[in-house]
């Protein structure tokens, strides 16, 4: 009895208590001495007691009963087993209750404290009849007191059964010796039931081994007579012994009469109509089945066949049994044969050979589940049903074959009732299909083969669905990557789908025909990395299709990844984005990675996207948020709604269809392509952003050519169409007329090696060709180059990849439209062309053309290339560009001291300047700047200061002497429709220091005299053009004389000036310029020798003549 509760006292002690009694050695002690000895017991080692005294008493008893125990010997019956367990010391029950309730009682006293009680007033409270206060008397209050009387009732509850239990196990020591005593005769009692059972068991198996007491009497009467007498003779002749022909004849008769009996009293089955007579039998062959042979007993037609022999003609078939199942087995044939005929005789063996097929394939497969195929096949033979479930492990729906035997299958040819037969039910992941194409030999029975078969249909089947499916894919259909499926009908190893991943990887797909687990063999590093993760909900079919899109993805992905490192390109990590990437993309892409390039615009990259019907390239333009961050595409903290300002496809493929291997070809093609679709794509989406220059292809259809080619756009080239923004107001005073076609093709042709920009050129045609303008391109220009024969133009332009150049283009086709117009009109004025470029004309003039200048066209604007939105700039009212024409001469050219007043008059808004004024005023200044220049020379740069000259611009010039203090201003003018120069006296009042001698004869020799080209007017001197040199020689004499020296004539008076003052000779002019077909009379000038010192400090010793000539 286990759970009884004892004291410390008894526990692993005897059970010899008090009142125990020995009647064999009549030794007893009564109930009343144990209480008198204050409850020792004895115990087999020492003895307890339970008030703490010592246990000489047990010991005393223990000494006695031993010597009766050697008296008695070995005679003494073995003690009571002894049953302990379950018993545990009260104490420990006693204070495990105790502490439960001390546990319980705290968490009473914090429950009973988070109760709120609201106070009342005492005066409120109505006082009971006997004088005292009722206390309060809330609902609260009362509900912590029945909390506390409910706890107190139910642990006073507890403690009463502790002193139940405390009472009781005083007499623990009874009771157990009770329950061992109790355990010893339910032993003995389950010893003599094991007795009778086993002699009930021998006197049965006994029955088999009696044999029959020996009959001496009848076998002594046989043995001396030969013969019993009491056996009774029933008279039969004994036939006579049969010799060879005799045997012969009687079997060939037995024929006859089994084949005339056949062919026209027997009603035969279907089946059996093969049969075979021979050697007095006929036999019945059944194909698959048996072979069955029967004979006749008489000669009477209606006497029964009956049973020979027979044989299975199934392989593996059991050997007929001989002996006593064979006798059993022809006794139900004739009885058949005798009640039914032949057709009961081949139902039943019929129905007997299916059965004992499904028999044999339950036994073959019970063998494969106790073999190779353990844990992998469930086998259950349900009457005559053979159910065989295989893949028992794979999740989903469950497949399973049953065989058994179907009614009604099996047709013969000339009846019309139906056969059973064996037959075949296949239900497939749930539902029940067809199993026609099972291969199912009835001859031959192998449960293997037959599994394999269904299995290997059932994996050729989810094999097609996986290749139809992944056909469908873009990538398959078109014959881009390879896909091909190996499906076998009897042998699911050789079931294989075999799928092209990329150019260069392949992979395996095959199911394991035990467990149906399908197996993927690619490269280790694609399913290490990317097949862990599998879909339970989806079909079998869904799962492998998509576990091979998945793989495909990602190879393709990881190829492209480790070919663009190598290029340079950057992998970003698009998981730091606080945005949704996938959110840009269609749904069918699986895998994605962006690039970025170290040499491009921080707010463009491509994206490498990867599905089943493609890989593509995208092209990547960030918001205004990223373009305000530098490499923000770099900083995860970029998180906005405009964060992908535009997405665009560019290839349906990574690499070119043809290329059937990657290499240093193609990646070199592909590196030259992406930075070149990048570039073409921000300069067609700011065409688009602009919205007033058409240009073509449109955004969307701008795509990467098969060949890697990257594509050109051709733009709508119309400057009156111009947004006022890029309008160009071109100081050329020129007929606007248009020198450029229409139509400009913009294309990418590279990265620049040393820059580290990328090449765009833009590809135009001129209205004229151009070899009209008949002057080669400056070998410094690589900007501009001229088709050799024809009117084709290319002009180069630098940007890094993703910054748009359509600004610097629109920029160089107006600054050649302004450097055509120029050519134009200088080829007009016949002035010959050294060399141009976009930036500056080279040319000569003069009448040997001995005198270069060059025209430069500078061209800026007021904003910078990050603060020019095209949205901004379509509505800007006034244009961003500034052009200005300067013109420099050469060291030898006599304008050099006036050129900043030609720049002046190229770039003035007025319509009377121009080049073609330009031009004029060097035709017309050329012979007083050569005038100028003779009369300024100073070879040995000491000499003082005489005269000063002041351009006040290109026709109005100052005289000044600082010596004698005079002005004169010379302008040129049209005086009787042609071009003069006039010479003013400018002194007035503040001039009257003049010497009156210097004044009398400049009045007398020019104001009222005339000379070789020109003459005195009174107040002033008129000259020609080409005879400005003369009236300048003429000046010089006047202040020569007036200075009390000798003037001559001719060029002795110049010499004698040369000998007083330690001069150097006068140095002859030379000819005179031709320009525009005018020529002018040879003149000889002296030239002025200067001699005031003092002035000489202000001069500009830059160059040789600039210390003389000032221009304010």
């Amino acid at each position: 009895m286990p759970g009884v509760i004892m004291d410390d006292a008894n526990t692993g002690g005897l059970r010899h208590g008090p009142g125990n009694h020995d009647s064999r050695n009549e030794l007893s002690c009564s109930a009343g001495e144990v209480t008198r000895l204050n409850g020792i017991t004895d115990s087999q080692n020492s003895s307890l007691s339970l008030d703490g005294e010592d246990g000489s008493f047990g010991q005393h008893r223990v000494g006695t009963s031993s010597i009766y125990r050697m008296s008695r010997g070995l005679n003494e019956p073995p003690e009571l087993p002894r049953i302990m367990q379950g018993f545990f010391p009260f104490s420990k029950l006693v204070t495990r209750s105790v502490q439960q309730c001390w546990n319980d009682l705290s968490d009473l006293i914090a429950e009973l404290a988070e109760v709120q009680i609201h106070s009342h007033e005492s005066n409120s409270l109505p006082i009971s009849t006997s004088g005292k206060s009722p206390g309060n008397q809330s609902s609260e209050n009362i509900r912590k007191k029945i909390r506390t009387l409910e706890f107190s009732h139910a642990k006073r509850a507890e403690f009463i059964k502790l002193l139940v239990l405390s009472q009781w196990s005083r007499q623990a020591a009874d009771v157990s010796k009770l329950i061992d005593i109790q355990n010893f005769i339910r032993t003995r009692h389950q010893a003599y039931a094991g007795a009778l059972q086993c002699i009930g068991d021998m006197k049965r198996d006994l029955v088999q081994a009696q044999v029959a007491n020996p009959d001496l009497k009848t076998a002594l009467e046989v043995l001396s007579k030969g013969k019993v007498a009491s056996m009774s003779d029933l008279g039969y002749t004994p036939p006579k012994p049969l010799k060879a022909r005799g045997t012969l004849k009687r079997l060939q008769r037995i024929n006859r009469l089994i084949g005339v009996r056949l062919a026209v009293r027997e009603e035969i089955p279907s089946l059996f109509r093969t049969y075979r007579i021979h050697d007095g039998r006929v036999t019945f062959i059944v194909p698959g089945e048996f072979e069955l042979d029967l004979s006749i007993g008489e000669e009477d037609e209606s006497s029964q066949f009956f049973f020979v022999d027979i044989h299975f003609l199934f392989l593996p078939s059991p050997p007929v049994p001989k002996g006593r199942i064979l006798n059993e087995l022809e006794i139900t044939i004739n009885d058949v044969l005798q009640s039914s005929g032949l057709i009961g005789c081949f139902n039943l063996l019929h129905g007997f050979v299916l059965t004992n097929k499904v028999n044999i394939l339950f036994k073959q497969a019970i063998e494969l589940a106790r073999g190779p195929w353990t844990d992998v096949l469930r086998v259950e033979l349900l009457h005559r049903t053979l159910v065989i479930q295989y893949w028992t492990l794979k999740p989903g729906a469950k497949s399973w074959l049953e065989i058994g035997i179907k009614r009604g299958c099996r047709r013969s040819n000339n009846e019309s009732s139906e056969l059973p037969s064996l037959g075949l039910r296949w239900i497939r992941d749930g539902e029940e299909v067809t199993c026609e194409d099972i291969d199912f030999d009835e001859e031959y029975l192998s449960m293997e083969c037959l599994l394999r078969s269904t299995i290997a249909l059932h994996v050729s089947q989810i094999l097609s669905s996986a290749y139809i499916s992944i056909r469908h894919s873009s990538l398959f259909s078109t014959g881009l990557l390879s896909l091909r499926a190996q499906l076998n009908r009897t042998e699911p190893g050789d079931c294989l789908l075999d799928v092209q991943l990329t150019k260069t990887r392949y992979i395996r797909v095959f199911i394991e025909p035990m467990s149906g687990m399908s197996i993927l063999s690619a490269t280790p590093s694609a399913l290490e990395r990317f097949d862990g993760d599998r879909n339970p909900d989806k079909s079998f079919v869904d799962d492998i299709v998509a576990r091979v899109a998945r793989l495909r993805c990602n190879a393709a992905i990881e190829e492209i990844e480790s070919n663009l490192k190598m290029l340079g390109f950057e992998p970003l990590n698009s998981r730091a984005w606080k945005f949704d990437v996938r959110r840009i993309f269609p749904p069918n892409i699986l895998r994605f990675t962006f690039f970025w390039h170290r040499l491009w615009e921080p707010n463009w990259a491509v994206a490498a996207t990867s599905s089943m019907d493609g890989d593509s390239w995208w092209v990547i333009q960030f918001g205004p948020t990223v373009l305000a961050k530098s490499h923000a595409i770099l900083d995860a903290s970029v998180h906005s709604q405009s964060f992908f300002r535009s997405t665009q496809v560019v290839s349906h493929t990574f690499f070119p269809a043809m290329q059937h291997k990657i290499n240093y070809t193609s990646l070199a093609a592909l590196g030259h392509c992406l930075p070149g679709i990048l570039t073409i794509h921000s300069n067609a989406r700011y065409l688009e952003d602009l919205q007033s220059i058409k240009f073509y292809p449109p955004l969307h259809k701008l795509k990467i050519e098969s060949d890697l080619q990257v594509p050109d756009i051709f733009i709508r080239y119309d400057t009156s169409n111009l947004p006022n923004a890029f309008q160009l107001a071109m100081p050329v005073r020129a007929k606007r007329r248009t020198h450029i076609k229409d139509t400009i093709r913009l294309a990418f042709n590279g990265i620049d090696p040393r820059k580290k920009v990328a090449i765009m050129v833009a590809y135009g045609n001129l209205v004229s060709p151009a070899s009209a303008f008949g002057a080669p391109i400056s070998n410094l220009d690589r900007s501009l180059v001229f088709q050799a024969k024809g009117s084709g133009f290319a002009i180069r332009l630098l940007a890094p990849a993703g910054q748009s150049i359509i600004i610097n283009l629109i920029e160089s086709l107006q600054k050649l439209e302004c450097l055509l117009s120029i050519l134009e009109s200088l080829q007009r004025k016949k002035i010959g062309v050294r060399a141009f470029s976009l930036s500056s004309i080279s040319f000569t003039y003069g009448q040997q053309r001995n005198f270069s200048a060059s025209l430069n066209i500078d061209l800026s604007m007021s904003l910078s290339h990050v603060d020019l939105s095209p949205v901004e700039l379509a509505s800007r009212p006034e244009s961003i560009f500034n052009l200005r024409l300067s013109i420099r001469f050469d060291h030898s050219s006599p304008h050099r001291r006036i050129q900043e007043s030609l720049a002046s008059s190229l770039n003035h808004v007025s319509t009377e300047t121009g080049l073609e004024n330009v031009v004029k005023l060097l035709s017309l200044t050329l012979p007083l700047m050569r005038a100028l220049d003779q009369l300024m020379t100073n070879p040995s740069y000491n000499e003082p200061l005489k005269v000063q000259v002041t351009a006040r611009n290109a026709k109005k010039y100052q005289i000044y002497y600082p010596d004698e203090k005079i002005r004169f201003q010379l302008v040129a003018t049209s005086h009787l429709n042609r071009m003069v120069w006039i010479l003013n006296d400018v002194n007035g009042q503040r001039n009257g220091v003049v010497h009156d001698n210097i004044k009398t004869n400049i009045q007398g020799t020019l104001y009222n005299s005339k000379g070789d080209g020109w003459r005195g007017l009174g107040n002033g001197v008129v000259a020609e053009i080409g005879s400005i040199g003369n009236l300048l020689r003429e000046i010089e004499k006047c202040f020569a004389i007036s200075q009390g020296q000798p003037g001559q004539k001719s060029t002795d008076g110049a010499a004698k000036i040369g000998k007083l003052n330690s001069l150097t000779p006068s140095v002859p002019l030379g000819e005179h310029g031709h320009i525009e077909g005018i020529e002018y009379p040879h003149h000889d000038l002296l030239a002025t020798v200067p001699n005031n010192r003092s002035a000489q400090s202000k001069a500009n010793t830059a160059t040789q003549n600039e210390d003389i000539i000032m221009i304010d």
